[in-house]
């Protein structure tokens, strides 16, 4: 009898250890939202290159962010996070895209003041991108004989242009979690994202070119994120 209570006993607190390591095993989080910063798009605003469609707030100001982090201690977490900025209309009788993003391998601290509160600091390295595009539909003569004798009419090829650019860069953020269940957060940052950007040395076609002057070196940012857990 004695024997089985000791063996019972053995099994519920290793039970217990087993759990409790469970418990504290390091958890995935996974953020989706947006961001508001204001850049000096040089030669990427119709105010200086009557060339580029027409720039909402949208285009300039907004950033759409997503996310996934792994928290691997107690009070901190590794992840990467991706903002991106969109600008799209047309260039003549091409369609233009422009983007940015901003890539970030992120490094983040945590503590909580009180229940379902928490205050954050994130540091991130960044290795971002820009990407002008245009795509231009034009009819192929040889084409349209060769399909023509099938019973098509004219068809129109997509041609595409590609021209880009990478840089590294800067991010440190402060923040405020509160969550509304266990596994449901609403997340605000502010900080500043550095860029060590140029207009020097854009690829179009393994050629070379200048690019536009954007002046992105000390940017103010404010993200907020929905954020969910498991």
């Amino acid at each position: 009898m004695i024997y089985r209570f000791q063996s019972l006993s053995k099994l519920i607190f290793c039970a217990g250890i087993l759990c409790a390591s469970i418990h504290a095993q390091p958890k995935w989080s996974f953020h989706l939202g947006g961001g508001f910063y204001s850049p000096s798009l040089g030669f990427l605003d119709p105010d200086s290159n009557s060339v580029i469609p027409s720039l909402s707030s949208f285009s300039k100001n907004i950033l759409l962010d997503w996310g996934v982090k792994y928290q691997f201690y107690p009070n901190a977490r590794i992840g990467y996070a991706r903002s991106n900025s969109y600008h799209s209309g047309k260039v003549g009788d091409s369609g233009f895209l422009r983007t940015i993003s901003y890539r970030m391998l992120t490094f983040e601290t945590f503590y909580y003041p009180r229940k379902r509160m928490e205050l954050n600091f994130m540091l991130a390295p960044m290795y971002n991108k820009g990407t002008v595009k245009l795509t231009a539909e034009s009819s192929s003569g040889d084409w349209d004989t060769l399909l023509g004798s099938y019973g098509n009419s004219s068809v129109k090829l997509s041609t595409d242009g590609e021209m880009t650019k990478r840089w590294f860069g800067l991010a440190s953020m402060i923040g405020f979690r509160y969550y509304v269940f266990s596994w449901l957060a609403v997340d605000g940052k502010a900080g500043f994202i550095q860029n060590s950007y140029s207009e020097k040395k854009w690829k179009l076609e393994k050629e070379k070119i200048d690019g536009p002057t954007m002046d992105i070196k000390k940017l103010p940012v404010f993200n907020i994120h929905l954020v969910l857990g498991w």
